[in-house]
């Protein structure tokens, strides 16, 4: 491929069954765990993107490393979702600047700092 796209990031998973069931529930990823406590795949819909959830690799504190951000239809309904999987609400749904959508930062069962994005709140 020469578009240079990202296809697979890895999210750290200390507790893997953990983040499974969450990624799982609030994104509809589709998840295969290859190696139990210790590394699963996942796919994004069906396309050939997604990642892995790695037990091996070390949670990164708020606003340090990479920056994840997961497109969403409603930022209001998926922190919802976030919320009753187990996930914690950092930034709520706020609005970007330039009608450039909306925005939300959450951290997830196992302490990682993402993002969600939508044109709807």
């Amino acid at each position: 491929m020469e578009d240079n796209t990202i296809t697979h990031i890895e999210i750290p998973a200390p507790d893997l069954q953990r983040a499974v069931d969450f990624y799982s529930t609030v994104f509809n990823w589709n998840i295969e765990i290859s190696q139990p406590s210790v590394y699963a795949f996942f796919r994004i819909g069906q396309t050939q993107t997604g990642g892995g959830l790695d037990a091996g690799l070390s949670v990164a504190g708020e606003k340090q490393g990479s920056q994840i951000v997961v497109d969403v239809e409603s930022v209001d309904q998926s922190l919802k979702k976030i919320e009753s999987a187990g996930g914690a609400i950092i930034l709520p749904g706020t609005e970007i600047e330039g009608g450039h959508g909306y925005y939300a930062i959450f951290r997830d069962p196992n302490g990682n700092y993402l993002q969600i994005h939508s044109r709807k709140p």
